[in-house]
């Protein structure tokens, strides 16, 4: 599985995926991520993963530095 380069709210994000997943949805994990500081590394030592619903689908998704792996649960 490869990360493939994802450009959001001015930033360079990784994404890897088994599942192809719409813009819509990257996006919005995206933004809950960001708002629950994911990206930090202090907070990214003791969180990491994460589970997201969106569109009445949930996502287990785990966040290392910038690198976001997404699994359709």
């Amino acid at each position: 599985m490869e990360y493939i380069p994802f450009l959001h709210a001015n930033q360079i994000f990784n994404i890897a995926c088994e599942e192809d997943l719409t813009f819509s949805e990257v996006r919005a994990i995206l933004d809950v991520l960001l708002r629950e500081n994911a990206f930090d590394p202090m907070l990214q030592e003791a969180r990491g993963q994460y589970r997201i619903e969106f569109d009445e689908a949930l996502f287990e998704v785990w966040v290392a530095e910038m690198d976001v792996f997404v699994n359709r649960v």
